[in-house]
Formats: C-alpha cells, sequence, structure tokens
C-alpha cells in the first residue's frame, strides 16, 4: 500500500539486503568497464509511466479499505470550479475572529465557541472554504496551550470549538497557515510532481563513489536500481551509477527540492509576509476568564 501525501514518503531511508529486488542484489560489487554491458542488462529501464503507476498497484480488500479511509481523511474542501485572482484570495489582514458570547460565565471543562471570518484582499467576505486554520487557546501566565476543533462551514464562515482546560484568562489565537487557493495549488503537485522533493544515494567501492537521484518517480529511459520494500510493496527507485553497482549503495539523504513548479500567479499565494502563517485578529474581546470546575 502507498499513497502520497503532501510530501513525498522516504521508504529508501534504510535498505538492508531483503529490501533489494533479485536484479538488485544480483550485480557485482565491483564493475569494470568489460563487466559493465553485463551489469547494466541486469537492471531496470524505466520510463516516467510505469514507475509513478502506484496507484495502479492490485490491492487487497484491506489494503482498499485502508486506503479509502487514508483519502477520506485528508479530503480538503475544493474552491469554485474558476481561476481564483490573487486580490479574491484570503487575506488575513482583513479577515477576524469574534468569540462567542465573551462575556459569558465559563468554568473548567465547558466549551468556548470561536467564529472566524474570511474576507479577500478586497475586504469582501469569501464564498468559499478549504483555508488551512490553526487555532488555540493559552495562557501565557500559566504557560498552558490547547488546540481547537475547527469546522468549516464552506462558505468563508469557519466555527472553532475549545475545551477550557484550566482557571483564568484564557486567551484566544487564530492564524492562517495556508489559503485556500494555495491548498489547491498543493494539491496539484502533489498529484502531479511526487518528485517535487528529490533525495540522493551515495554508492562505493573501494576508493571509487558516485552520487545519483532517487524518487518514487524517475523520469527519462535511463538503467535504475530498484529498492522497492518487498513487503510493503512501497516503490522506491535510483538513477545506476555508471560504473557501481546498485548493491554498492551506502549512505541515502534528501537532495532538494525542485524549483521553478509554480506560475508567476501561483506563487503570489505564498509570500511568507502576506498569506502565509499570519495571524488572524479578533473583532472584539481575545479572550475569556475561566472559574475553576468547583466554582458556584
Amino acid at each position: 500500500l502507498f499513497i502520497v501525501f503532501n510530501l513525498i514518503a522516504v521508504s529508501g531511508n534504510l535498505f538492508p539486503p531483503q529490501h533489494l529486488d533479485d536484479d538488485t542484489v544480483s550485480g557485482s560489487n565491483w564493475i569494470t568497464e568489460n563487466n559493465l554491458q553485463h551489469s547494466l542488462s541486469q537492471t531496470t529501464k524505466t520510463t516516467r509511466k510505469p514507475y509513478c503507476g502506484y496507484k495502479q498497484q492490485n490491492l487487497s480488500k484491506r489494503e482498499q479499505a485502508e486506503q479509502e479511509s487514508l483519502l477520506a481523511a485528508i479530503q480538503w474542501p475544493k474552491p469554485p470550479d474558476r481561476r481564483i485572482a490573487f486580490v479574491e484570495s484570503t487575506d488575513p489582514a482583513h479577515s477576524d475572529f469574534v468569540i462567542v458570547k465573551p462575556s459569558g460565565f465559563f468554568k473548567v471543562g465547558d466549551q468556548l465557541e470561536v467564529l472566524v471570518h474570511m474576507k479577500d484582499f478586497q475586504g469582501k467576505p469569501k464564498q468559499h472554504g478549504g483555508d488551512y486554520l490553526q487555532a488555540r487557546i493559552h495562557s501565557p501566565l500559566l504557560k498552558a496551550g490547547a488546540t481547537g476543533r475547527i469546522v468549516d462551514c464552506h462558505n468563508g464562515l469557519y466555527k472553532v470549538f475549545f475545551t477550557l482546560l484550566w482557571p483564568g484568562e484564557v486567551k484566544v489565537s487564530v492564524s492562517l497557515v495556508h489559503p485556500s487557493e494555495a491548498v489547491q495549488v498543493l494539491l496539484r503537485l502533489r498529484e502531479e510532481r511526487p518528485d517535487r522533493v528529490y533525495f540522493k544515494s551515495s554508492f562505493k567501492s573501494g576508493r571509487y563513489s558516485e552520487t545519483t537521484e532517487c524518487n518514487i518517480c524517475l523520469s527519462g529511459d535511463l538503467p535504475v536500481c530498484n529498492f522497492t520494500d518487498l513487503y510493503t510493496g512501497e516503490p522506491w527507485f535510483c538513477y545506476k551509477p555508471r560504473k557501481l553497482s546498485c548493491a554498492s549503495r551506502i549512505s541515502h539523504a534528501k537532495g532538494g527540492y525542485q524549483k521553478g513548479l509554480l506560475t508567476q500567479e501561483e506563487s503570489l499565494f505564498f509570500q511568507s509576509d502576506v498569506n502565509i502563517k499570519r495571524p488572524i485578529l479578533s473583532r472584539g474581546p481575545d479572550s475569556v476568564i475561566v472559574k475553576p470546575k468547583t466554582f458556584t
């Protein structure tokens, strides 16, 4: 079972011999010019299509049920079926939240409700959901904190529910991690470019070493080493070194990120000082007073 999330699973972090396929382990640790062609013939030649075909794996009923459960857990609301201009995207500076009944009587164990209203850069209320929000309550005095449960109403309104866990002043904080428009870009990249984070492996024999790129998908028609996990079926491939065998791999690490994957318009949704991890301010009180549970 293999499912691609926002980050690519690094199934190649560990590579004991039992994770190597027959072609990989059959190669000699020492390769000379005379037997190089023989070694290459035992590796796998790949194009983008077969090694990005993990979605077409044959799954058992149990695996299929698990996959459906995981996909349902990461399901995200979609915006309207049209291109959203930057000025129509979520602006945390125009958005705000309010505490429902901020002057009400609260005891430890009670539930606190907060309403978050999202607006765009024109100050107009958003008409769809999908924003990635984080909300928490905290007490600077007690150095205590807790997260809230966020409910997306799919119309620009979000309800946040907190369980009040300690007495005293409890402050509410809400922040925008990613606007809904950025989330859709991330979803597109997850589906279209699972190789956007790339990895590398080092191969060594004697004093000679090479480093090649690794991933779940490798483009082109070059020979690859197949390090797919035989137990889980999770695919993992590395371009084969020119003069070394697949069995000579000695280390694995993250290589970096593919650049230039966003259009100029899409890049506007990822501005650190504008719409990434920005606070949303309160329209009114941002804290409540909580009494002990035994208070009458």
